[in-house]
């Protein structure tokens, strides 16, 4: 579970830094940095699924 609250920081710093740039006017981010966040969303949803799956199979 704190591998997940880990995971969900990452992504949220990544979220921040995007929002800062389209506040500034700048370009709300590469390709490839959608790409990553793109990317670590996916994780993060593969983790929680599993550690739903863990407690459901424990109970």
């Amino acid at each position: 579970m704190e591998e997940i609250k880990n995971r969900l920081k990452l992504l949220e710093l990544d979220l921040q830094k995007l929002d800062a740039r389209l506040k500034k006017g700048q370009t709300v981010g590469t390709k490839k940095e959608w790409e990553l966040i793109l990317h670590q969303s996916r994780k993060v949803e593969e983790l929680a699924i599993t550690q739903l799956a863990i407690l459901r199979h424990k109970l």
